[in-house]
Order: structure tokens, then sequence, then C-alpha cells
């Protein structure tokens, strides 16, 4: 049994049913002994909470009769009768107001954030509502608002401080307690680490007038002192930066001077890039330097050693961790074009490091982004120069006098006793010869295991004759460096030069759990000696030693076998991963896939030659690229595996698939669909064969349905979600949502929820929607893609309105907008005001929901959403326009509203139609409205109760004024087909 009172009363049983228990009093009861759930509550305590000074004479008598009746509803087990008075056996976690003190409590001691906003979720509106007349109720109510208050406070404090986007949601809580000191601080500081300087001191201003008129007092020490750090501009209000720059394994020795010099270069220029030799420490400056930096939006490092020209920009994408197209919806634009849109509004640096391969690429996309996105610095590191306009070197040679620090650190690191100053000659002749190269004198100094300082200068005096006797076709330093790394090469034993020829072939490291336990000792050598590095749970080589490596394979006349073995390793990897990735152990699977992906780039790249390895990767592939939203490389690798000549006619049907999808995504639809329908998608072919058929029509998409109906679990539950049509909709639905459930895979689960909100809405369940969307949130949230999340809590923004619940409606949208700014992207922003003009809407707050109906026409102009857009804004202008009396606008506005009939859903049409009955009811028609009303119930398959009208009530309206009549006009509207539907109000 569950007890809500955050909120409208609630009690639901084990089975979560809401059990029904009418009259205040009855309620009353039981959430007065739900406040002390397992504990006695005397009697007299029971009459003074209920009655109060009102308790009838027989007070006791009157209190067992209403015992009587709330045991008959949750059974006498639950509701003893105890000396000297009543427990309701239920536990605190059960009592949602119990729940949330906990939760709150145990998120204040730890500084929790994500335990905070658990308990504030709870709430579903103001405590104790319906029971405030009840004597305990008003002072119980009063102290939990407090407390959501001072959760919200930390939380919001907490989330700050991480450098949170919270303004959208601070603002109107703000407003709301324009006297809580601690709140309005936080605004203020919100406002100033958005830049917002001004505005900042005004809200300060703001809160010192409030608190001398109403409470006649000066404001805190704290917050006075909060306004001197403002003017001061204090770097501490600022909260954390976001990026993904990782912490530094050892010291930053050397290059002081340097370091300033590059730093100040960065503020004079937007695109710099540090030129330099191989091992010259490019990449550990550019970091450095770009750590130090004050950028609001973060610093993002973009490994490209491993990239291939056509692969830049989808691996910036990669990094900055956002998504080129939402899940399941093919890319409007190319990678680039999507970064751009990313960083437009950004204070953000972006290195790009180990350009020289790729120089080209990165040229282009460099050029482009720093000329669209006003806010961006680029920071390149490379051997050659970009060659673009604007473009400023910083040329990086070898360490000075620095080189010893740095040999000497690093060797303290292998032999903590080494003393540098008893050594200092033979040290200083080390780095003279290793040209003072940082990598060649880690490298020499890690020797220092096995051998004396002198030892290492008397070998390199060997290497290096050896070396001027023959031809110089390179660089010298270039040469001192693979000296070097030969020169760490040659002692390695048979089995270590095999283990790292293996590792090379694996740019994006290897992680511990795949080293083979033959290999263990062999790897500890290799770490050992410098040449491969130890980071959390992976090994990886530096990419100069790697490059050594892979020219001693291609050497052997092993690479052929090694680069096979490699390709056969990961799809063995991606195939189980792609399994995993549509069950329980999703996010597992998709970090393991996440963790490997240069891995399985690279293996794609070994089986160029091979048609089945490239088609199987391709399709285990498929899934995870639709959850990273990267559709540009599954395009790019795809076009790539059915190019490859020899395909296993085992294979035949995965290779239709690919065909018709790309087909498909490049505008030639009856060529896609038909090239998907040969291949005949059914049951057991994964993802690639269930989401191809979503772009099947007509008899051929219900063909594949009945196919794929013989799926389950996941390909069951998707294939339900994506049967054409809507008739059985609801069943179908309620079929997915078992069949997700059971299988654990959160993105249908998620979208399942959303759709069952759909209909539940429909039904007038607005309770049930805003339960469903609420449930929805939880594992979007968990999968991490952010785009997906905001136009969750946009839904449930909307449901929130409809139901009345203005307060929530405002959390939610704070929440979406806090996860539509992480995607920076248009789409989803216009999602989100969507559903912030339905909330002023319901608010009454009719210019600022205008305002914003022109924001949403803007953003999807010409866009395949248009049409849809256009309709439902002007469904909104046509109730604004009733509601203002401006009957000509309102005419209007629903003769333009829907411009392409067949381009709109059946359910936004209906909603027209109801803003049109609206209109119809101010103009003295209530026939017509009754019609209309008919005519969105035949579009809908139902009365439309949905709620989005609630402020005009034209369903209500028109069948108080017709009485019985409304049946027969609206019978007549409900018998239309929906072509006729559409036609009486377009």
């Amino acid at each position: 049994m569950r007890v809500q009172l955050l909120g409208a009363f609630e009690l639901r049983g084990d089975d979560d049913v809401v059990l029904p228990l009418s009259g205040g009093r009855l309620r009353a009861l039981v959430a007065r002994l739900a406040l002390e759930p397992g504990r006695v509550v005397s009697a007299e305590a029971l009459m003074d909470a209920i009655w109060g000074e009102g308790l009838p004479a027989n007070g006791a008598n009157a209190l067992q009769a209403l015992v009587s009746r709330v045991r008959r509803v949750v059974g006498a087990a639950a509701l003893e009768g105890r000396a000297p008075g009543y427990v309701l056996h239920v536990g605190e976690p059960d009592v949602d107001a119990l729940r949330f003190e906990r939760l709150a409590a145990l998120g204040r001691e730890r500084g929790d954030a994500t335990l905070l906003r658990e308990a504030e979720a709870l709430w579903r509106g103001t405590a104790l509502d319906g029971l405030r007349d009840a004597r305990f109720a008003d002072a119980a109510a009063v102290r939990l608002e407090g407390l959501r208050l001072a959760a919200a406070e930390e939380r919001l404090a907490l989330e700050l401080a991480a450098g949170g986007e919270v303004l959208g949601e601070l603002e109107p809580l703000a407003a709301a307690h324009p006297l809580a000191e601690r709140l309005q601080g936080l605004l203020i500081r919100a406002l100033y680490a958005a830049g917002r300087q001004a505005e900042a001191l005004a809200a300060y201003d703001r809160t010192r007038d409030a608190l001398a008129d109403e409470l006649g007092i000066d404001p805190s020490p704290e917050l006075a002192g909060l306004r001197t750090r403002l003017l001061r501009q204090d770097e501490v209000l600022a909260p954390r930066r976001r990026g993904n720059l990782r912490a530094r394994l050892n010291g930053f020795v050397g290059r002081a001077d340097e370091l300033a010099g590059l730093r100040a270069l960065m503020d004079e220029a937007r695109l710099v890039t540090v030129v330099g030799p191989g091992g010259v420490g490019k990449t550990r400056l550019a970091v450095e330097a770009a750590a130090g930096l004050d950028v609001r939006d973060g610093v993002w490092l973009v490994e490209l050693a491993a990239a291939e020209a056509g692969d830049v920009a989808t691996a910036v994408l990669r990094a900055i961790g956002t998504r080129e197209a939402g899940l399941l919806e093919a890319a409007a634009h190319d990678a680039a074009w999507r970064l751009a849109e990313y960083f437009a509004e950004q204070r953000a640096v972006l290195l790009l490091d180990d350009c020289e391969h790729v120089v080209d690429a990165v040229a282009v996309l460099a050029e482009r982004l720093v000329a669209e996105c006003p806010g961006l610095r680029v920071l390149a590191t490379s051997r050659e120069s970009l060659g673009v306009p604007g473009e400023r070197l910083f040329p990086l040679g070898p360490l000075g006098e620095a080189a010893t620090e740095l040999f000497a650190e690093r060797a303290r690191a292998v032999r903590p006793d080494f003393r540098p100053e008893a050594e200092a000659g033979v040290v200083a002749e080390i780095c003279r010869r290793l040209d003072g190269l940082p990598l060649a004198i880690e490298l020499a100094a890690a020797r220092l295991r096995s051998m004396s300082a002198a030892q290492i200068a008397a070998r390199l005096d060997d290497r290096f004759a050896l070396l001027s006797a023959g031809p110089r076709t390179a660089a010298e330093r270039h040469r001192t460096l693979e000296a070097v790394v030969a020169w760490s090469w040659e002692p390695l034993t048979a089995a270590e030069r095999d283990l790292a020829t293996r590792l090379a072939v694996s740019p994006g490291g290897v992680a511990a759990a795949h080293v083979a336990d033959t290999d263990l000792d062999a790897l500890s050598a290799l770490v050992d000696k410098s040449l491969v590095q130890h980071a959390g749970d992976r090994y990886r080589m530096l990419e100069t030693i790697r490059s050594y490596a892979l020219a001693r394979l291609a050497e052997s006349g092993r690479a052929d076998e090694v680069t096979g073995a490699h390709a056969q390793f990961f799809l063995a990897l991606a195939e189980d991963a792609d399994a995993a990735l549509r069950g329980a152990g999703q996010l597992a699977a998709r970090a393991l896939l996440a963790a490997e992906h240069e891995n399985l780039l690279a293996a794609l790249r070994y089986a160029a030659g091979d048609a089945a390895v490239s088609l199987r990767l391709v399709a285990a592939l498929f899934w995870f690229w639709h959850l990273r939203g990267l559709p540009t490389e599954r395009t790019r690798w795809t076009r790539a595996a059915l190019a490859i000549p020899g395909a296993p006619p085992e294979l035949a049907p995965v290779a239709e698939v690919l065909r018709g999808l790309l087909a498909y995504e490049s505008g030639a639809f009856a060529e896609g669909a038909a090239l998907i329908a040969k291949a005949a998608p059914g049951p057991g072919g994964g993802a690639l064969f269930v989401i191809a058929s979503a772009f099947l029509e007509g008899a051929e998409a219900r063909a594949a349905a009945e196919r794929l109906s013989g799926a389950s679990g996941w390909e069951r539950g998707m294939a339900l979600l994506l049967w054409p049509g809507e008739e059985g909709g609801r069943e179908r639905v309620a079929e997915a949502l078992r069949e997700f459930t059971a299988a654990g895979e959160r993105y249908g689960l998620s979208s399942a929820l959303r759709v069952h909100a759909q209909f539940l809405s429909r039904d007038g369940d607005l309770a049930g929607a805003v339960d469903a969307l609420r449930r929805a949130a939880v594992p979007v949230g968990e999968l991490d893609v952010p785009a997906d999340a905001a136009e969750v809590h946009a839904e449930l923004t909307m449901a929130l309105a409809r139901l009345g619940d203005l307060a929530g409606a405002g959390r939610a949208l704070a929440r979406a907008d806090e996860l539509a700014a992480e995607v920076h992207e248009p789409r989803t922003a216009a999602y989100v005001r969507v559903a912030e003009a339905e909330l002023r809407f319901a608010a009454g707050d009719l210019v600022a929901s205008r305002a914003l109906l022109d924001v949403v026409d803007a953003a999807f102009a010409g866009t395949s959403l248009a049409a849809r857009a256009r309709t439902w804004t002007g469904g909104f202008r046509i109730m604004a326009a009733v509601l203002d009396g401006d009957l000509a606008a309102a005419r209007a506005e629903l003769r333009a509203c829907v411009p392409d009939p067949a381009a709109v859903p059946a359910p936004d049409l209906a909603m027209v139609a109801h803003a049109a009955a609206a209109l119809a009811l101010a103009e003295g028609e209530a026939g017509r409205a009754a019609f209309l009303l008919g005519a969105a119930a035949s579009l809908l398959g139902g009365e439309d109760r949905r709620g989005y009208d609630a402020p005009l009530r034209p369903a209500e309206r028109a069948r108080e004024l017709l009485g019985e009549r409304f049946a027969e006009a609206y019978g007549r509207g409900a018998g239309l087909g929906a072509a006729e539907a559409v036609a009486v109000f377009s």
C-alpha cells in the first residue's frame, strides 16, 4: 500500500491501483496516520486532527466509524487498533512525504544533486492538496513546502557549482519567493555565470528593496558580500567548465615561457596551430595551455591520430558527445554543418590533435568553424601548418635547460633513489644527444630500471655513430626520435615484440579485460619500458611508437594475419554487444562499443577486402550508430561495405536492406522501399531489419509487420511500435510495453511509454499520462541522449499544464531547457518552445504564448515538419484569438493554418477542429461546434479529451448549450471520413 500526500491525496494498493477512498475525513484519517507510519497515534490526536473544535459529542464513536470505513478499503490488518489509538501498517518508503524527507536529508548530507532531484520528483502538486481544511494539515503542508524549497535550493546550488544550466529553473522559482535570500543569491550567481552581470546586479537590487519594504531588514552579510564579488568579477563565481580534458598522469616540466606565449597567442587569434617535429611535446603543451583558459563552454580534445580524411568532422562530434541527428532520424545536413550549429553560440576551445595526416580535411573544417562560430577558438597540433586564412603558427622546438629537469623527474619515477645532481654531466649529455626531444628523453629515462645513466649515454653514442654512417634521408630530429624508439625496441623479447605489433593495430588501445593471460608478462614489460601507457583500464601506445611498431609489422610479412585477427575479434565483440544493446545490458554494451569505437573503425578498414566481415560489422553496429546519432559515419561505412565484391548469398538480404536505406535517405523513396521489401525483413534480423521496415508503406508495410510479429523481445516490441496505421494501436502499445519491460531495453521502453501517454491523454486520463511520461524520462535519461530526454520533459510539461499543475509544468520545462542546452540543436530547442507556448497559454499569458508560437514557426520553416508545426501553432492562435474576443483574427488563422493536410498527423488536425469549434461557439453556432467536435473524433478515432483546450471548454459548453441536440450534431461530424472531416474546417 502507498500513500501519496505530495499533491492530491491518493491511496494505492500493492498492484498500484488507486483505492477508492471518498470523503475528506476518511482521507484526513489515513493522511494523519501515514505521517507516523507503524506508530500508534492516540485517538485524541486523531480526533483533534480531523475535527478540531468541531468535534461531535460522540467523538470516539465518530472516529470508530471512520476507521471501520477505511478498513473496508485497506483491510483490517492494515489499520490496527492499539491502545491508546490506532496504527497504520505502511512503511516509510511507501509514504511519499516521508520518502521525500529522507531523500532530501540524504542528498543534503552527501551533497548529491541526483538524490535531491529524485526527492523533488515525488511532488505532484501542493502538499496535502484537498486536505488543508483538516486541523493538522496546514502546518504539515507548510513544513513540507519549506523542505521542498530547501531541497530545490540545495540541488540548484550543487548543479550551479558543477557548471549546470539552471537559470531557466531558477528564474521562476526566485520570482515566486522574492524574500528567500539563498534562492536570490543563486539566481544572481547564475545570471553572472551566463554573462549577464548587469541583470545579476539588478536582481540584487530587487532583493535588497523587497527585504527592506516587506521585512524592514537589510540583506544578509552573505548576500551583500555577493554584490561586492560581482563588482570585482570574482572568478570563483563562475562554475566549473564543461569539456573532456583528462587529468594529466604526470607533471608538466619546463616550457613555462612557451606556455605563457601560447596562451597569449590564443588571446589574440582564434585559430592557432602548434607546429613541430614528432615527439617534441606539441600535444602536452597544447593540452596544458587549453586547460588553463577561462572558457564558459569548455575545452574539447579531439585525437585525430587514427582518423581518416572523411572522418574528421564525425570524430569531433564523437569527442564532444553530441549527435548528428535524432534517433531513427536521417540527418538533414552533414557532420560539419551540425558542428557549426552546435558551436554557433558557444564560448569554447576545440583542440584538434595530430592533424598532419588529415591536414587538408582539418583545414576545411577549422576554417568553416572559425568563420561561423564567433565564440569558438581552435587550437591544432601538427607537423605542418593548416594553411588557412587567419591561422597563427606557434613553432615548438626542443627543450632547453629544462630537458635535464624532465629526465630527472621521469628517472625518479622508475628509480626513486636516482640523484641527478650526482650525474649532472652525464644527464646533460644524454639530453643533448637526444636533441631535447621530450618523448626521446622519457624513453631514455625509462631505461634506468636496468641501466645506469653512464651506460645509457654510451649506448646512445653507439647508436648515433652507426646512424651517421648511412644516408640521411630524414630530418635529424626525426631520425633521433626513430633511433631512440628503435633502441628501445631492440632489447624486447620475441613475445614482447609480438604483443607490441598486435597492440599497434588497435588505435584505441586495448582494454585490460581483452588481454590474454599468456600476454600479461609481456604487457607488464612493455609498460615498464614506457612503450605502452596504462591509464584506467586501458593500455595505449603513443602514436609515434605505434607507427614504429606498425612499420615493423609490415616488414615481418604478418600484417594481413594480425589485422585479420583484429577484424574478427572486433566483429565478434560487435555482434555480441549488438544483442546486449537491445536488452537489459544496454548501458554496458553501449559503453563497451563507445570505448572500442576507434578499434571498430579500424576493423572496418582492415576488412576492406572481405565483404562478409564488412557487411556483418555494419549490420552489428547499425543500432549503435543510431543510438549515438551518427548517420554520416553509418552511411560512409555502409557504402564501403556494399562496394566490396563477393558477398556470400546468405548476406544478400542484409545487402539489399542496406542499399534500400541508402536509396531512401538520398531521396529515392520508391527505390529504397522496393529494395527493403525485396529483402523481406523478418524476425531474427536484428535492429537493421526492424528499423528498415519503418520505411515501407501500404501493403508492403503491413506484410513486413506481419512477418515481424513472429519475433520476440526488442524486435517484437519495436515492430509493434512501428506498425502502420492507428487501428489497434492501444493494444499494440500495451504489448510493446510488456516486451520492452521484459527485455530491459530503455529506448523502446521510453518510446512506448510516450505513445502510451498519448493514448491516455486522448482518453482524458491526464494524471495517467503524466505518470507514463515521468516513467519514460527515466530510461531515456539513463541512455544519456539529452535531445530525446528534452522532448520527454517537454511532453511532460504539456501534460502537467493540461492537468492544471502549472508549477510542476514549470519545473518540467526547466529540465527540458537544461537538456536542450546540452545539445545546442535548434529542432530540440523548438520542441521545448512548443511546450512552453502551451504552458503560457494554460496560464493565461497569451502575449507570451503568441511570441513563442512565432519562434516555433520560424524554427521549423523549411523543414519536413513545417506543415505540422504551422497547423499546431495555428490551432493555438485560433484559441488565443477567441479568448481575446478577436474573432476576425481567429477566422483568418483558421483559413491559413492547415497548408497541407496530408503532411499533418490526425491528432494535430483534430486539435484544429476543436479550436474551430471554440470559434463557432464564440460566433453563436453551437450546432456547428458540436459537428466540428464530431469531425475531430472522426480524425482521432474517438472523443478528443487531451485537455489542451481547457481554457475554452468547447465540448462542455456545446453540450450545455445544445442539451439533447448535441448528440445528433456530434454524430454527423463523427460519421465523416478523414478527408471530409478535414474539409469541414480547413
